[in-house]
Formats: structure tokens, C-alpha cells, sequence
């Protein structure tokens, strides 16, 4: 059954938390880290300077593919509740705009991402039972705002359990989710 949406104009958008630093941070280190490894790697000579290069490359790629193509893309998103739509801008706002209609939202599951040294609770708000958006306590300061806006305008799905391989698949899988 769905609730009816009505938009109130106090909660506009989403506010980053300040941990926000750290998924930037560890994306830009890593973004430095691939370029600085393959020059290291290209330019030695010694078989093991090489293989040592490998790895940090190897290393860094997955950094980068886990913070920058999973972090920065599906989790620190600008949202904008508007009138009839949800509006989410991936990449800290910076990213391509992608608007959903609150029809499209079917209703919302919640989960407890492990985290230290307190794990933090994720909101994935659903659309005919493909994910939509995640909103996490970890990057955003308002969290509880948005969490109780959205238990007042959709549909709870119940509890998810925490899945490692389910997150890796999110950063390859193509579109939103």
C-alpha cells in the first residue's frame, strides 16, 4: 500500500556529514597511487622493484574502484526532495543529475553496514524491487531527517542483511544499482 507524498519544503536536500572526508580522501590517494605506480613500474629495471610496482598497482586500482566507482558514485550523493520527484546527483553533486517520480519509489529497506567502531544504518529506497538510492548515516549529518521523511512517505520492506559480495557487485553493475 502506498502512503501518499506530500513534500514538506523543511528537509531540501541532504547535508554531508564531515566523514565525507575520508572516502575523498582515500580517492584522491589512490587516483595519485596509479599513475605513480605504472611509471614506477615502466621504468625499473629490477624484477622485484616490478613486482613490488604490480602490487601497489594492483592495490590502488581496487582502492580506487571500491572508493571512487562505489563510494563517491552510490553513496555520497546530493539528494533533493522536490515536489513530485527525488532528485540525486552522484559523485558529492558533482555528477550527472538523475530524477526519480515518488510513484516510482516502492518502498525502502534498511540495513546495518559493519563499520568501527559502531556499525551505521543504510536506508535503500526501492522502485519495483530494483535500488534506487542509499542513504547512509555514515555520510550524511541529517540522516535522521531523512530517514524519518522517508518512513512517513514509503513503505518499510523490512531488514537486509549485509552482504560483501552484493556490495562489490553494485560498483560494476551498470546504471543506478
Amino acid at each position: 500500500m502506498k502512503k501518499e507524498v506530500n513534500i514538506s519544503p523543511v528537509i531540501p536536500a541532504s547535508v554531508f556529514s564531515w566523514r565525507i572526508i575520508f572516502p575523498v580522501f582515500y580517492s584522491l590517494v589512490s587516483t595519485l597511487l596509479l599513475p605513480l605506480s605504472w611509471w614506477y613500474i615502466l621504468t625499473s629495471g629490477d624484477v622485484y622493484d616490478i613486482l613490488a610496482g604490480s602490487i601497489v598497482f594492483v592495490m590502488s586500482l581496487v582502492l580506487w574502484l571500491v572508493m571512487v566507482w562505489g563510494e563517491l558514485r552510490l553513496r555520497a550523493v546530493r539528494i533533493c526532495f522536490k515536489e513530485t520527484c527525488i532528485e540525486i546527483v552522484p559523485f558529492l553533486g558533482f555528477g550527472r543529475k538523475q530524477q526519480y517520480q515518488y510513484d516510482q519509489v516502492t518502498g525502502y529497506t534498511t540495513l546495518l553496514q559493519p563499520s568501527l567502531p559502531l556499525p551505521y544504518e543504510c536506508i535503500t529506497l526501492l522502485g519495483h524491487q530494483k535500488e534506487l538510492l542509499q542513504v547512509s548515516a555514515f555520510y550524511f549529518s541529517n540522516y535522521k531527517q531523512l530517514k524519518t521523511l522517508m518512513k512517513e512517505k514509503f513503505e518499510d520492506k523490512g531488514r537486509e542483511e549485509y552482504s560483501l559480495k552484493k556490495a562489490f557487485t553494485e560498483i560494476f553493475t551498470s546504471g543506478r544499482r
